[in-house]
């Protein structure tokens, strides 16, 4: 039977352990960079979507004084005269 070297594997899983350690620091890292990045954005849509002119600004207001004429485009249905 072969013996086992405790140290040795003590060592490497020691390795192990700190190498994903740092790998997890920095996907950690980066993932608080894309957060970041995230509140951002939404932190200028925000202020875009202030920008935006209302729905009751958007709409232009008809000149009470033009020229234009306006003429009926649908008919009232007759009403039925009462006996």
């Amino acid at each position: 039977m072969s013996e086992i070297d405790i140290e040795t594997d003590l060592s490497m899983v020691n390795d192990q352990i700190s190498k994903l350690v740092e790998e997890l620091n920095k996907v950690n890292a980066a993932r608080e960079n894309l957060i970041q990045q995230v509140q951002n954005l939404n932190g200028v849509a925000m202020y875009l979507r202030g920008k935006l002119p209302t729905s009751e600004t958007a709409e232009p207001v008809p000149d009470i004084e033009s020229d234009e004429t306006f003429q009926r485009t649908t008919q009232y249905p007759e009403t039925e005269k009462a006996d």
